[in-house]
């Protein structure tokens, strides 16, 4: 093909595209012309008024169909919710406009008011309410004005709650030394000491187990199971949320339960100070002193004079005795300290000074509880909490 039948074939592709764009505008004004016949053909009908405006300056016109004064305007008016009261109900399926309502002319000026009063209702939870005096307003709340919101619903949640009673316990921590249902068999004699028994000792205090006079097997089993040297056949033996079985021996009887009793408490060749560093290196823990200096503190705190501190501990007395094995029991940082009959042989007098010793650590701590497992009702009387056997 030539270069001239190339030319002739481009002006024709040409000439042919002008004519259908031609053909498409024709089409679409005529469109439009039909749209635009049938609109003013049935103006009177239309549920709105329409003006035309030749020149631009002429806007402001508009202005007067809706009656409403620069002042008062708030945004953009929609002329197509302004209904001329002389017109006819028109069909909504042929419009497509709702004529049973029509917004009234101040409509955007309650939209930003509505808007304001809701934006204020939002900003006025976040201002701690003024306390008042009736209680039993379900407003009530015992806050100042300047209290923080964090503690204004503390303080609320306290009066619904109700902390302290004994019908709530969600804010209860876990006791110290707890025993659910454990019952105790011994394999040798086929005898039950200790069976169902279930009881709580909180951190804190001094508590007894008072077991029937007589029962020395009672007794060292009760002494055997708090100190986790024996295992209960049934039932459950609990420090704070951890079970005895699910803690490692050497955690449980070297750091978390101080145990004295009523032989070989201490060590009759050791001095004091000896006897408590012995302990401290077998527990295989750290301290924040040096263990002859926290020591000599502890020792001194149980009420050891000061120039027995490096004595042999057999050239004591039986009442310095018991408080070295006391201060060994806790050298270690003991939650839970259980003594076999510890007031067992000594006077009144003397007594009294172990006793007040064992109430001294355990009200001093408020993580340590003491528990006394004794047959002498006396003693069961003098501690803060007795269960019998």
């Amino acid at each position: 093909m030539t270069d001239k039948e190339l030319k002739d074939m481009d002006e024709t592709t040409s000439m042919d595209t002008t004519a259908a764009a031609d053909t498409t505008d024709e089409t679409t004004v005529d469109v439009n012309e039909a749209v635009d016949d049938v609109l003013l053909s049935d103006a009177d009908e239309l549920p709105f008024d329409v003006d035309f405006y030749d020149d631009a300056d002429d806007a402001d016109v508009a202005t007067d169909v809706l009656d409403i004064d620069d002042d008062d305007r708030v945004g953009t008016v929609d002329n197509s919710n302004v209904v001329d009261d002389d017109t006819d109900d028109v069909d909504d399926e042929t419009t497509g406009v709702d004529t049973t309502s029509s917004a009234p002319a101040d409509g955007g000026a309650d939209v930003v008011a509505a808007n304001a009063d809701h934006v204020n209702a939002m900003l006025s939870l976040a201002t701690p309410r003024e306390s008042t005096d009736d209680e039993s307003s379900p407003d009530y709340i015992e806050t100042s004005r300047s209290a923080s919101s964090a503690t204004a619903v503390s303080t609320h949640i306290d009066r619904e709650v109700k902390v302290g009673d004994e019908d709530l316990n969600l804010l209860r921590a876990y006791p110290t030394l707890s025993l659910h249902d454990v019952t105790y068999r011994d394999r040798k004699t086929g005898r039950t000491p200790v069976e169902h028994l279930t009881c709580a000792f909180e951190a804190g205090t001094v508590s007894a187990i008072l077991v029937p006079d007589g029962d020395d097997m009672a007794r060292t089993a009760m002494v055997g199971l708090l100190s986790g040297l024996l295992m209960p056949e049934s039932g459950h033996l609990m420090n704070r949320s951890a079970e005895y079985l699910s803690i490692e021996p050497f955690e449980l009887r070297g750091h978390r339960i101080g145990l004295v009793p009523q032989r070989f408490a201490v060590r009759g060749d050791l001095s004091p100070v000896r006897n408590l560093v012995y302990a401290m290196d077998a527990s295989n823990r750290n301290f924040l002193k040096p263990k002859p200096v926290l020591a000599r503190e502890l020792l001194l705190a149980s009420g050891l004079d000061e120039t027995l501190l490096d004595n042999r501990v057999d050239s004591l007395n039986e009442v310095d005795r018991r408080r070295v094995a006391i201060a060994r029991a806790v050298c270690c940082e003991a939650e839970i300290v259980v003594l076999d009959e510890p007031l067992d042989g000594l006077e009144d007098g003397e007594r009294d000074t172990i006793m007040e010793l064992l109430r001294g650590i355990a009200h001093g701590d408020p993580k340590r509880c003491v528990v006394v497992v004794t047959q002498d009702a006396a003693v069961a009387e003098s501690a803060d909490q007795t269960v019998t056997l």
